[in-house]
């Protein structure tokens, strides 16, 4: 299972926005098996995808690409056994709680790769 985190500024985007876009991630990531959480301050997003490599690798550069965020900087991106977010298409959380989270999994399963570049390479 691939694991990856990232942080972005949102460009222009309000609550509103934001809502709708979780809700459609939410099936999106149900037909595809991605789990994860999503934090947003009103300017900074904070996300944990988790899923299928393949998967989460093609949205994660989707994400990079998309005009709705800037500075997206990965995180991380490392394979886990397990996700710890079995059960939910996409999880809201409070930025600090996030955090927490991702520094858990990365305490426990590594940062892995923290360079976009391979991904680029291959998808971009």
């Amino acid at each position: 299972m691939r694991h990856i985190s990232y942080t972005s500024l949102a460009n222009g985007l309000t609550g509103e926005d934001f809502a709708g876009i979780v809700d459609h991630a939410r099936e999106w990531n149900r037909r595809h098996e991605v789990r994860g959480a999503i934090a947003f301050d009103g300017r900074m997003i904070t996300q944990i995808l988790q899923g299928p490599p393949e998967t989460v690798d093609r949205l994660f550069m989707r994400i990079r690409a998309d005009q709705r965020h800037g500075g997206v900087v990965l995180q991380s991106r490392a394979d886990i056994p397990d996700s710890q977010f079995e059960g939910f298409g996409l999880s809201r959380m409070t930025p600090s709680d996030l955090f927490m989270i991702a520094v858990e999994i990365e305490e426990r399963h590594g940062a892995g790769d923290r360079a976009a570049d391979p991904l680029v390479e291959r998808f971009g």
